[in-house]
């Protein structure tokens, strides 16, 4: 069924949730949510779009008139017209060419969807259509190399983002099952994906995402299983990631279970990692590639799975998976709740939102 948002707030001002609404993953989510910025640290609930389960990441077409939602665990992608008022109307499900699709990027060119299918260790590319729905697989890639040493995480290759270098035209692909970061290639005119190599990490670390500086220069990349993250140079043409430092995302005191999820970099030179156990965001400040002073953030929760910055760059805001709770930070925190949504794990703005 269709969104039915209400018009009492600012065209253009509205994100969208996606959740975990599976049995098996105890979901408490219905689908996609919807939600107006009622001001710089409120939203009001506008409506929910009904999807196939596990709507789990979420990502919007070059225009931002489509928006499109992976669905972790299956085999699918879906694609939703967005409204003037920001309302969603679906307009086709397509089978991604692998399963538990977690991440999709646009191409540069608009042409082409790609998507990091975890489970069997592919990258996959989709045509996007005149009217932003989604072709079928146009080409597939199987991602290389031998599987880390963890007995249960790492079975095989297991990407779990792509990115694209900011002043080249390769994709950066960290694989937590093979502990590397692939450089990948799309050819815009046929999809065709081609894998360049990949740069070796830490046995065991388990590589989840990873966020560029504006220059290409460094990446910041968290390391899911060992609970750090590592900085590391980055060579713009060879794609080569060298090492530079690596640091825990715990306080010493912490001896619980973890693992380390998302990354970002707001513009005044602070990098934030959520913790997924301990219940936190740390903060680093960094400068010339390094960083220093940790700082913890407690989340109204233990499942942060997901981090984002606003679209000024101003503020993170937080999807808790466990507590159902979106959070954001804003100046030194602590931690604000925003808005109660059901299992949420993935938070994106409207194109042209400034809040």
């Amino acid at each position: 069924m269709e969104t039915q948002p209400n018009q009492r707030w600012r065209s253009g001002a509205v994100l969208y949730t996606g959740c975990r609404s599976s049995t098996a993953r105890q979901g408490r989510g219905r689908g996609i949510g919807v939600f107006a910025l009622a001001g710089p640290r409120q939203l009001a609930p506008l409506g929910e779009q009904a999807t196939p389960e596990n709507p789990s990441y979420l990502a919007f077409g070059l225009s931002g008139r489509v928006l499109y939602a992976a669905h972790g665990d299956g085999t699918t992608v879906s694609a939703y017209q967005v409204a003037e008022d920001g309302g969603l109307a679906p307009i086709g499900l397509r089978d991604c060419g692998g399963r538990n699709p977690v991440h999709l990027l646009v191409s540069r060119s608009g042409r082409w969807m790609m998507v990091a299918n975890y489970a069997t260790g592919t990258l996959s590319a989709l045509p996007i259509l005149a009217d932003g729905a989604l072709g079928p697989v146009a080409s597939s890639l199987a991602l290389p190399g031998d599987a880390g040493p963890h007995r249960t995480q790492q079975t095989g290759a297991h990407p779990h983002q792509l990115v694209y270098h900011p002043a080249s035209d390769w994709i950066a692909v960290p694989d937590k099952g093979t502990d590397a970061i692939h450089t990948v290639r799309i050819d815009e005119a046929t999809g065709a994906l081609q894998w360049q190599g990949n740069a070796r990490l830490p046995a065991g670390s388990g590589p989840r995402h990873l966020v560029f500086s504006p220059d290409g220069a460094t990446a910041w990349i968290t390391l899911e299983l060992s609970s750090q993250v590592l900085a590391a140079a980055v060579c713009p043409d060879s794609g080569t990631f060298t090492p530079t430092q690596r640091l825990s995302t715990l306080p010493d005191t912490y001896t619980g279970d973890n693992t380390a999820a998302g990354i970002v970099l707001l513009s005044d030179d602070r990098l934030f990692v959520s913790n997924r156990g301990h219940g936190s965001v740390v903060a680093f400040s960094v400068q010339g590639g390094r960083m220093t002073s940790p700082r913890w953030y407690l989340t109204h929760g233990t499942i942060p799975r997901f981090i984002t910055a606003t679209p000024d760059q101003q503020r993170l805001w937080v999807a808790n998976e466990d507590s159902d709770v979106i959070e954001c930070l804003d100046g030194a925190g602590p931690l604000q709740p925003i808005v109660h949504t059901g299992s949420p794990v993935c938070i994106v703005f409207k194109p042209g939102v400034s809040a």
